[in-house]
């Protein structure tokens, strides 16, 4: 049987928790004192704080979080992804903490993770979190719909990452959801052209999934979809850009 790399990491993440709570161990302030700042108003990057991956092994297993942060500020982007999963990608929510300290008012910042419980986004709230990912494939659509709500009732947004049709129907429920609750500024697609069970990469799966959700929310205004993983170049992001992308997430 082929390993499904993203079960892994979610069946490790449930014992975790388990054995170390929501905070895994660290110190989470709390209260939050940094304002949230708009994730992605406009369209631009999101560049990432990482160490490692499951595909690619150690990345930078010494980087320094807030160094590398500042420099993706220096470079201009507007926000910036930090992964806070420990076993695969060597993240931690101390790293989040940090760089959105650091960060200020200067960018958003994004707990990037596989989260699976509504508990969970209030952690990153008090973390200085000003947006969370939400991965529809892991989450059936009531748990995301509680997910949502929590990070909406918090002032928070969310980049939903959707690869397929369900996680589009859902995507929709979403969409539904913000507009209830007058936070549809605060929804962000993103479009995954790595395939989570395996890592492997289809550049044509942003494109082929970006025109079923305009085809299933055309009635519903402005709905900003970015494009996630494999470009690798300043020609890449350009075409992206004219595919109608209003971001990208490099990591």
């Amino acid at each position: 049987m082929a390993r499904n790399i993203l079960k892994e990491i979610c069946d490790r993440r449930l014992e975790d928790i388990k054995a170390k709570g929501f905070s895994y161990g660290h110190a989470i302030p709390e209260k939050r004192t940094r304002p949230v700042v708009p994730f992605l108003p406009k369209p631009g990057t999101i560049l990432e704080v990482k160490r490692a991956s499951p595909s690619k092994g150690d990345i930078a297993p010494d980087l320094d979080a807030v160094k590398t942060a500042l420099s993706y500020i220096s470079a201009g982007t507007s926000a910036i992804s930090v992964l806070t999963e420990e076993n695969y990608f060597k993240g931690s929510l101390e790293d989040l903490i940090a760089v959105a300290a650091a960060a200020g008012e200067k960018a958003a910042v994004l707990r990037k993770d596989f989260l699976l419980e509504p508990e969970e986004i209030e952690i990153a709230y008090r973390c200085g979190a000003d947006a969370v990912l939400l991965i529809a494939r892991i989450l059936e659509t009531g748990k995301l719909l509680e997910m949502a709500t929590r990070a909406f009732s918090l002032g928070l947004s969310i980049l939903l990452e959707l690869r397929d049709e369900e996680a589009v129907d859902k995507a929709v429920k979403v969409l539904e959801l913000a507009d209830r609750m007058n936070a549809c500024d605060k929804v962000v697609l993103g479009i995954n052209a790595r395939d989570l069970k395996t890592f492997q990469i289809d550049m044509l799966i942003p494109l082929r999934i970006k025109v079923m959700i305009e085809e299933k929310t055309a009635s519903k205004g402005n709905v900003r979809v970015i494009s996630e993983s494999g470009v690798l170049s300043p020609e890449a992001a350009a075409f992206t850009a004219r595919l109608g992308f209003q971001g990208i997430l490099i990591g």
